[in-house]
């Protein structure tokens, strides 16, 4: 098995992981342990983040994506390519509201010291948005390794 692979695969189940360890984090909401909530969090998105950067870096070296997926027999499949491109958009559209809720509720909290506050229902809806976005890039991603790399 090459790196390429490794890290392709390590990324998806990253991938995978990621909305299920989100979804623990809000558990400790309603146990009022903001505390874990946040490290939980901001742990998990460091992680997602530094492992799609290992991933871009790994494709940019390999040769960019389509030197990737060159043995898929669905490589230049309309179907591939859009599901590609809707996976693409969808992650990084999630990982930005994921930036913004965590890195605008911390700078929130700092602030004020209180928990929750006035920005809770804001904070909920992009926690919940931000969920969702995983669970859509986990699902897209895996449908693009599938096709890419196993049939």
């Amino acid at each position: 098995m090459n790196v390429t692979l490794v890290i392709v695969l390590g990324m998806l189940v990253l991938s995978i992981l990621a909305p299920f360890i989100s979804l623990y984090a809000v558990s400790f909401i309603t146990k009022k342990d903001y505390a874990n909530h946040i490290k939980i969090q901001k742990s998990i998105f460091w992680v997602c983040v530094v492992g799609v950067l290992i991933l871009e870096l790994q494709i940019r070296l390999s040769g960019g994506s389509g030197s990737l997926v060159i043995n898929s027999k669905y490589a230049n499949s309309t179907f591939f390519n859009f599901i590609l491109i809707a996976h693409i958009i969808g992650a990084v559209v999630t990982y930005v509201i994921w930036a913004i809720t965590i890195f605008w509720s911390g700078n929130k909290f700092r602030k004020k010291r209180t928990l929750p506050g006035g920005s809770s229902k804001t904070h909920k809806r992009l926690g919940y948005i931000s969920i969702i976005g995983l669970f859509y890039t986990a699902v897209t991603a895996s449908i693009v390794c599938i096709m890419a790399f196993f049939i």
